[in-house]
Parts: C-alpha cells; sequence; structure tokens
C-alpha cells in the first residue's frame, strides 16, 4: 500500500523531470526478511549527487520503521524485445547459455523452438511455442490455436499478403542438425509446418489495454495498462501434438508422469512459477510482489504500463546462473509462466530487462486473462477463449517426457553441458577469486583445476585417513569427476574441493636448516634417514629468479 499510494506516484511524477524519458520503477526483495530494493533503471546514467536527492527524498515518504530496510539500486539499461541477457555496455553485451532446447521432436508442445525465414531468407527467426487454445464457441465455429508472441514475427508480416508460415524447430536450430550430417531429419517424411499466422495483437508493437487482474482491486487502485504481444498460430498440427499444452521436460532417471495444463489463475504476488523456453530450459522463478513501472518511452508503446515479472528465485544465491540462463533470456519469447503450485497458466513472458553493469534482470509477463480478453475482442468472439479441456483425457503414455527426434543431438548437449566452461576453468588454473579464510562458498570460481580423483589415493597414502576427517571441510574421500547432467534443469555441476581442501604433499614453507646440504652418510642412507643438509646455502638459479618477476607481474 505505502508502494502503491506513496512512493510510487512520487517517483512516477519526478524521475521524468530528473532523469528524463526511459526509466523503469520496480521494487525487488532484498537480501534480508522484510527488506526490499527499489531498483531504478534509466536510459541515461545518473550523477552520484542525483541518486542521493532521490533516496533522501523517498526515505522521508518512509516511515522510521522502514527506513531502515530499504536499499536502492540505481542502473543504465532498457527493455528490449528479443534480448542478451550482465554486460558492461551496449557493445558488451551479458553472456547468456547455449540453447537447451533447439530440438526437434514429432509431437511440439509448450516451451519448444518455433521459428521462420524474413522474406528476402538471409534472416532466421527463433522464438517459444506457447499453449495450445481453443477460440470459438464450442458449436464448430472456431478451432484450435498456438498461442505465442507477435514480435519475432513482425518483419516477416510486413509488406506481404502471403500468409507467414512457422515452423518447428525453426529453421535456424534445424540447421544444426543437418549441417552435421544427421540422418534423423532428413528423410522425406519429417513435416516441420506448425501452421501459418492467423490473427496478431496489433501491425505494431504499441498496442496495451487495461488490465483486469484483481491485484488494482485489492490495492484499490485504478486498473493500470499493460502491453499485449501475441499472435495466433493455425494449429495444422493438431492430430500429431499429442503433447500439446505439457511443459517440456527432458526424461531423466526420476521422472514421473507429467500432468497437463488444462486451466488458467490470476497471478498471485510472491509464488514460485516455472517455464520452458527454447533457450533456457526448464526453469524456476518468483513472480513479483509489486507491478514494474514502464513509461511510455522505454515499453515502445508511448503510454506508462504496469507489468508483472519474475525474478530470481529464492534463495538468491545464483544471480550469474539466472543472467545466463534464467527465464526469459533471448529465444524464450512466448513462453507460458505456470504456476507450480497449482499447475495453471498465469501468462506468457515478452521481455526482459537489459540494464548494463549492476542492477537485476528481470522478466516481464502479461497476465493470460488480459491476453484472453484482448483476444475475444479483437476477433470479435462471443466468449473468452480457453484451454483445451479434452488433453486431461489423452493416452497414458502421451504423459511422459520423451527424447528428441534426433538423439545425436541431444547427447552431445547433454555432453557438453557436463563439462566445466573454459573461462571457469582459466579463473581456477590463474587462482582468480580464491577462497579467504573462514569464506565457507564454494563456487566454481574458488575451485582448484588440479583436484582430481587421482590425487585422492595420493592423499590417503601419504596424509592418513584420520587427517582427512578431522577436518571441518568436507572430506576428500568422495571426490569424483562431475558426473554428466541434463543442461535442461537448473542443476548445479558437481565441483572439485577448493584450493583450502587440498593437503599437498610438498611443504607449505621453507625452513632455514633446508637451505643447506651436506655429503650423503651411508649409514644414513641405509637405514632409510633424511640426510642432513649442507652449510652452504644454494643460490638460487637464472630460471628460478626469472619466474619470481614473472609471478609478480601476474
Amino acid at each position: 500500500m505505502l508502494y502503491e499510494h506513496s512512493l510510487l506516484p512520487f517517483l512516477a511524477e519526478f524521475l521524468p523531470k530528473w532523469c528524463g524519458p526511459g526509466h523503469i520503477i520496480n521494487a525487488t526483495r532484498g537480501r534480508k526478511p522484510n527488506a526490499r530494493r527499489i531498483c531504478i533503471t534509466t536510459r541515461r546514467g545518473i550523477s552520484r549527487a542525483r541518486k542521493l536527492v532521490i533516496a533522501a527524498h523517498v526515505r522521508d515518504l518512509l516511515p522510521e520503521a522502514q527506513r531502515g530496510l530499504v536499499a536502492f539500486a540505481f542502473a543504465t539499461g532498457d527493455v528490449e524485445r528479443l534480448v542478451w541477457s550482465r554486460g558492461l555496455s551496449r557493445e558488451m553485451p551479458d553472456e547468456i547459455c547455449a540453447a537447451r532446447n533447439p530440438f526437434c521432436y514429432a509431437s511440439p508442445c509448450m516451451g519448444d523452438s518455433i521459428g521462420t525465414t524474413l522474406n528476402d531468407g538471409d534472416e532466421e527467426i527463433t522464438a517459444t511455442l506457447g499453449p495450445c487454445v481453443t477460440i470459438g464457441d464450442g458449436d464448430g465455429d472456431g478451432g484450435n490455436f498456438w498461442l505465442v508472441n507477435f514480435h519475432p514475427f513482425l518483419e516477416a508480416s510486413r509488406g506481404t499478403t502471403a500468409p507467414v508460415s512457422v515452423e518447428h524447430p525453426s529453421p535456424a536450430d534445424r540447421a544444426d542438425c543437418l549441417d552435421k550430417k544427421h540422418d534423423a531429419l532428413q528423410s522425406g517424411g519429417m513435416d516441420f509446418r506448425v501452421g501459418d499466422l492467423a490473427a496478431t495483437s496489433g501491425f505494431d508493437l504499441a498496442t496495451t489495454r487495461v488490465s483486469h487482474d484483481p491485484y488494482w482491486e485489492d490495492c484499490d487502485k485504478e486498473p493500470a495498462l499493460v502491453v499485449t504481444d501475441w499472435a495466433l498460430v493455425s494449429a495444422q498440427q493438431q492430430q500429431q501434438s499429442r503433447q500439446a499444452n505439457m511443459l517440456r521436460k527432458f526424461p531423466a532417471t526420476n521422472q514421473r508422469r507429467e500432468t497437463p495444463v488444462t486451466s488458467m489463475s490470476s497471478i498471485v504476488p510472491g509464488a514460485t512459477v516455472c517455464a520452458t523456453g527454447r533457450t533456457s530450459g526448464f526453469q524456476k522463478g518468483q513472480i513479483c510482489e509489486i507491478p514494474a513501472y514502464l513509461d511510455g518511452a522505454i515499453n515502445g508503446t508511448g503510454k506508462a504500463s504496469r507489468e508483472w515479472y519474475v525474478e530470481e528465485p529464492y534463495p538468491y544465491d545464483n544471480e550469474e546462473g539466472w543472467i545466463r540462463g534464467g527465464i526469459g533470456v533471448q529465444g524464450d519469447s512466448g513462453a507460458a509462466i505456470i504456476d507450480c503450485e497449482t499447475n495453471s497458466i498465469v501468462g506468457t513472458l515478452w521481455s526482459r530487462s537489459k540494464p548494463y553493469g549492476p542492477g537485476p534482470r528481470i522478466t516481464f509477463f502479461t497476465p493470460i486473462f488480459d491476453i484472453f480478453d484482448d483476444i475475444q475482442e479483437r476477433c470479435g468472439q462471443e466468449r473468452r477463449p480457453q484451454l483445451p479441456q479434452e488433453q486431461q483425457h489423452r493416452d497414458e503414455a502421451d504423459r511422459w517426457p520423451v527424447y528428441p527426434v534426433c538423439r545425436k543431438c541431444f547427447e552431445m548437449s547433454e555432453y557438453l553441458s557436463s563439462r566445466r566452461s573454459s573461462r571457469e576453468s582459466l579463473m581456477s588454473m590463474i587462482g582468480m577469486h580464491d577462497g579467504r579464510p573462514g569464506d565457507t562458498d564454494n563456487d566454481l570460481t574458488s575451485v582448484s583445476e588440479l583436484a582430481t580423483p587421482r590425487d585422492q589415493s595420493y592423499l590417503l597414502r601419504h596424509v592418513g585417513p584420520e587427517e582427512t576427517t578431522t577436518t571441518t571441510s568436507p572430506s576428500f574421500s568422495g571426490v569424483v569427476s562431475p558426473a554428466p547432467i541434463h543442461s535442461f534443469y537448473a542443476i548445479s555441476q558437481a565441483v572439485s574441493p577448493g584450493s583450502s581442501e587440498l593437503r599437498s604433499p610438498y611443504a607449505q614453507a621453507l625452513n632455514d636448516d633446508d637451505l643447506y646440504e651436506k655429503s650423503l652418510d651411508p649409514s644414513d642412507v641405509s637405514l632409510g634417514k633424511r640426510p642432513a643438509l649442507p652449510t652452504t646455502p644454494m643460490a638460487p638459479s637464472t630460471s628460478q629468479q626469472h619466474r619470481g618477476k614473472r609471478r609478480r607481474i601476474m
């Protein structure tokens, strides 16, 4: 209430005067209980003095007990549809993961790759397939359509009267398999066509509508505008899409029967949600508690809107993983947002914030009821579109995850995902971000690249089992090579022990006596004693001096 009725109106009124047009205002969860972080993203950088003035004004509006729980984050960036994910500048965007679900399936479903080729044939578009919906009065007048985003197909639909054909997988993803000469997709019986664009939210990306989400009534606020970005694709392969409205997942050792999505629900602030995208794969996130404010210059519509978004899920300890492969990275446009508790669809995503440097990465989505209301209005239907209810009566065999058509591509993707990236290996070898004493973090940046399973037997022989089990750090006896994991799921890779967990067989420090040698005594050698050291200190060699200088430079 305090944010909606006091803080947000103040910031929405004065930020254009202080920072110019083009800004996002959102309140995310803080790192401490009951803490909040007010994030302000602008197109132009803000001076430190201006930041202090904004923070001071906002704090003056807060009760005394709340001022210590509010932090501020200022970022420079934009909102773009089909964006790359933490970059330092516009020329150095964030790195994102390799596509986790670019494969071809005999029966497409939510989360699969779709795309088309532009009119000149020089550019290929890739996006994510959404849910299958029923439009019509149920008396034969209507049919089933796939729900997708419109912005990936905007350029393809301009300047032509021919229908835009949508394919699964996208031509770009399919080309990767064909270039490798795999036989699975080269058979003549494969039909990659999903359907044609049948209806869109408009002729441009400037469409909005008044939201009917119950949040605004609960807050005693006038309903705000939300962005509408949708398109309907005729379901040409409906008879083959036995897994329609199943959320795409890969087979696993502990897999279970999946339940099709047959219901819709309103947004629950703070709820845990999941989504499957062409790039990110199956991921989880958390819905915001307060919709973000996007002014008309930054959302591209010319009118300010309030947008729901998905952020990094609890416990908020993998920010880099969320940036590289969380919900909403490039290629995920059109993915359905599913409530994990009710297994109902709450919306479809259409964009992700794009700040440079610090600042949260959040994924915007439109409530499903607002999308369906817009479809009903623009298509002239008497009732709101529905999810096909006959999907819940499908065969038992169609409720289990299946492998892609090309197993070679899938197995290669699984193998590559099980390996540590070259960036992480390099950081480990050169000793960047080594763990400090008392630091319990065991992330990939503090892992010793030299820790291998072969070291285990050596340490047990030279150190002894009693010493390896008395340390407070995890036991080294459990060190194994990282096992292959699914790239489709957000599972952290197994890591080797950190440098603080290894007991080297070599001395960690030199004593004065180690600088001297003496002639060998045959009796000492025969008894297995260590020979005494000489009385003359050893002069360092030229190569040792050179190594010391090079190490200092590094």
